[in-house]
């Protein structure tokens, strides 16, 4: 309110003549100027070293020449610093112009605020002039309460921010008197009696009594909305990380004594060691969980607390107790996909961060075994309720579906994976969520050749899969790798292979782990940029899941003692003779000169050659019970204006290297929301992205042209996308005609 106040005052008097002087002898209100230059008036001042009576003279003389000759027709206001009667050229125009006089501000200020609020001010007269000053930019409330002593004319909850943030800077934007106001109030804030120090020495004591406070769990209210609007700002969260870098913890500071908002990963590496190392003790990890339960669950500063905080309370929240009441299979699966899956993706997201850490990784394994124990003994009750439905399934899904179908099988997709890419796209898409059993052995090329072709036929090439698939759809299926999809892509049913999960696992083994929230991230962008394209359907199938062995001694792996021949992978083996062992699981499984197959009662692998830690083809649900999801596309909530490329007949036989796209838009909009729309343009070279244009909004009712190049392709495609959702709006394929640009001769 002050500069509205100083405004209201000159330009009241500026109407009149144009001329006002600005009386401020103690040079108190220099403050003002700016606010006068920010409302574009000019201002000519005198120089307050100036001493002798004739030099003021002179200078009041020169002043008025220059506002009459340079600014004759501008508004001039003559910022003084002497006093009135002292004035010689100038004193007149006090009189026949006007005058506002800040000799005496404080009586000026309380004039105006008590015609404004009609209350009287009791602040004494120092301090009225600095909340004049912090008034700067403050409504008519802010003056309310300072007044009534219901805020302090300095809030540090909202000048701290800024001042740790850059504490040269910020002091030297303010003026002696709030400085040293500002500076007491945070030695009062620290407890200290004051010392005129350095800025950035006063800003590293707020920083560390703050540090020291979350790390203590002692922090003032104060200090502790600081750190939260610090952590959360995008423009200030810089320097608060660079403090936290260079804080040292206490070597003896107790993890479960720190604020649960704090930021120190060390605190947090501290407790989970501690946990880790007692992990057999239930009431001393129950007792370490609840307390941790309003850190992992803080909606304060999520960016410092770790990610795997989720998954170690997951997996120690995971009651198990609850398998007792499944009294079938599919209540089993039912159990497994809502509860336990989530307990597997705990253990590997675990596996990902702590994998080099044998110390706190091995303590965690073996809880996790604990809990998978009991569930594996569940599940191995209901072998003889297993039925793989495998058998054909491509086939049958092709036969019946409509066009614009898409199917990614993937290779050694788990069920967690694919849940969590589910939860991800039903923000934006409907998810249908089923389940698939894998058949036995739970191996790419068996369960494939299940998936692609059934009959209980093994075909070992993935293109004699495809082919056999062709034959019996009778259906012009298109075969690619996911990661070759793109806009250009047009196919009434695509089937889309994605190896990367298992290629990885069975070169990479537990190294693979990193790479998974990768594949996770590709899945959900493709899954995404297939229903965009217009894809009616997109299944999410696979041929096995895959066990996470962990770190495993000699004497974890299983004797494959079978006699007989015998054929002897990580995690089955195959025989000639059936065998008697009733630690196995056998199935009847026909392959090359073997009639069975076993795997153990247990998910360790058996010894054989190669390195362990990443395995599939045994009989865990982990293995068994895969993702069989389907992806729809929401309809519209509003409606969206309609854009199309409108000279597709003039693209079919382009004479030319160059061609030009014609963009309509529908005359109307249906609501508000579709009067316009962003659209962006792609082209496309066999199946290659060779040219994208900017993204521009088209009016409805409006069109758009562009001039492109074929860039020596014979064939292009052009993809209309919205450039928000990048939903497919249009397609057209431009051919270059085989004659000859004559122009314009024939």
């Amino acid at each position: 309110m002050t500069e509205q106040w100083l405004i209201q005052d000159v330009k009241k008097l500026l109407q009149h003549r144009n001329r006002v002087v600005l009386l401020d002898p103690t040079g108190q209100c220099s403050f003002v100027l700016p606010i006068l230059k920010k409302n574009k008036i000019i201002i000519l001042q005198t120089d307050n070293s100036i001493s002798e009576k004739w030099q003021q003279d002179k200078e009041e003389l020169f002043l008025r020449h220059e506002a009459e000759t340079l600014y004759k027709d501008k508004p001039v206001i003559f910022y003084v610093t002497r006093p009135q009667n002292k004035l010689s050229f100038l004193f007149d125009y006090c009189f026949t112009h006007g005058s506002l006089d800040l000799s005496h501000p404080q009586d000026w200020l309380k004039k105006k605020i008590f015609a404004d609020t009609g209350l009287q001010v009791k602040l004494d007269n120092p301090m009225l002039l600095t909340a004049a000053k912090l008034g700067i930019g403050k409504d008519l409330a802010w003056w309310k309460k300072i007044v009534q002593d219901l805020e302090e004319v300095i809030n540090l909850d909202d000048e701290l921010l800024p001042f740790v943030h850059n504490p040269e800077e910020y002091m030297s934007s303010k003026e002696p008197d709030i400085k040293r106001l500002f500076e007491e109030k945070i030695h009062d804030l620290l407890g200290q009696q004051y010392i005129s120090k350095p800025a950035k020495t006063l800003a590293n004591e707020v920083v560390k009594r703050m540090l020291d406070g979350l790390a203590n769990n002692d922090i003032p209210e104060t200090l502790l909305q600081l750190y939260y609007k610090w952590a959360d700002s995008a423009t200030f969260s810089p320097s608060l990380d660079k403090y936290i870098h260079s804080y040292k913890l206490n070597g003896i500071t107790n993890p479960w004594n720190a604020h649960p908002d704090h930021c120190f990963e060390k605190l947090d590496l501290l407790a989970l060691k501690q946990i880790a190392e007692n992990s057999r003790d239930k009431s001393f990890v129950a007792d370490k969980i609840q307390k941790l339960t309003s850190r992992i669950f803080s909606s304060k500063v999520k960016r410092f607390v770790p990610e795997w905080w989720q998954d170690v309370w997951v997996l120690f929240n995971t009651d198990t107790s609850n398998i007792s009441t499944c009294n079938n299979l599919n209540a089993f699966i039912e159990y497994y996909t809502e509860t336990f899956s989530k307990v597997d993706r705990a253990i590997r997201n675990l596996y990902e961060v702590f994998l080099n850490d044998e110390s706190i990784i091995r303590p965690l394994q073996e809880y996790y075994e604990g809990l998978n124990h009991v569930v594996l003994h569940t599940w191995f009750g209901f072998h003889s309720e297993y039925e793989s439905d495998q058998q054909g399934y491509l086939p049958k899904l092709i036969s019946g579906a409509k066009t614009k179908t898409a199917v990614i099988v993937g290779d050694g997709v788990r069920y967690e994976i694919a849940d969590f890419i589910a939860s991800e796209l039903q923000k934006n898409f409907k998810v249908d969520k089923q389940i698939m059993l894998a058949g036995m052995p739970s191996e790419t090329e068996h369960n494939m050749s299940a998936l692609y072709v059934g009959n209980n036929e093994i075909l070992p090439l993935q293109k004699d899969r495809e082919s056999r698939l062709s034959l019996l759809t009778k259906k012009d299926i298109v075969f690619m790798q996911l990661e070759q999809l793109n806009y250009g892509v047009d196919a009434d049913y695509l089937i889309l292979t994605y190896k990367d999960i298992d290629s990885a696992g069975e070169k990479l083994q537990q190294a693979a782990i990193k790479l998974f929230s990768e594949f996770e991230t590709v899945l959900i962008d493709k899954i995404s940029l297939l229903l965009n394209m217009g894809y009616n359907e997109v299944y999410l199938i696979t041929d096995h899941g895959f066990v996470l062995t962990g770190f495993l001694d000699e004497a974890d792996k299983i004797d494959p003692n079978a006699k007989g021949k015998k054929e002897v992978h990580e995690r089955f083996i195959r025989t000639d003779e059936k065998q008697t062992n009733n630690d196995w699981f056998g199935f009847e499984e026909p392959y090359a000169e073997y009639n069975f197959v076993y795997a153990a009662r247990n998910h360790r692998p058996f010894k054989s050659k190669g390195v362990y830690g990443y395995s599939h083809g045994g009989f865990t649900p982990q293995e068994i019970i895969i993702p069989k999801f389907r992806f729809l596309k929401p309809k519209a909530q509003t409606s969206q204006l309609e854009v199309f490329i409108s000279n597709k007949k003039d693209l079919k036989d382009v004479p030319s290297e160059l061609f030009v796209l014609k963009l309509e838009a529908a005359k109307s909009a249906t609501d508000l929301f579709g009067a316009q729309r962003k659209v962006q343009v792609k082209l496309y070279a066999g199946n290659k992205e060779y040219q994208s244009s900017t993204v521009f909004s088209l009016d409805a009712g409006k069109s758009e042209t562009m001039e492109c190049s074929f860039n020596t392709n014979k064939q292009v495609q052009a993809v209309l996308l919205d450039a928000v959702t990048l939903e497919q709006l249009d397609t057209v394929i431009i051919k270059k005609s085989n004659l000859r640009d004559l122009g314009g001769l024939l």
